[in-house]
């Protein structure tokens, strides 16, 4: 694995200690904070797919746990993904 990408799950649990009509705010707040820690960049895209699966069960149940992958674009930025997204968006072009 190179320095520039990074396969790994996240831990969403201290989202769940937000209030109730927060938590999914919170665990995409969690999820940029993290990604920036790892990939040492100070902006964070996050992917639309990931960003649905964050709140596809409602506001009040994100996931406890999420696979991703950080890719470092530039020396500022940071992309965060759901593993497999770059095939899926290859077989919807073709």
């Amino acid at each position: 694995m190179s320095e520039r990408r990074w396969e790994l799950t996240l831990n969403l649990r201290d989202a769940y200690e937000a209030k109730k009509w927060r938590r999914a705010k919170r665990a995409i707040n969690l999820i940029r904070q993290k990604a920036a820690r790892i990939a040492k960049v100070k902006r964070v895209v996050i992917d639309e797919s990931l960003n649905r699966l964050i709140w596809s069960r409602g506001v009040e149940r994100p996931p406890r746990k999420v696979q991703v992958v950080i890719e470092r674009v530039d020396e500022e930025t940071a992309e965060v993904k759901l593993p497999g997204s770059e095939e899926r968006s290859a077989r919807e072009e073709g």
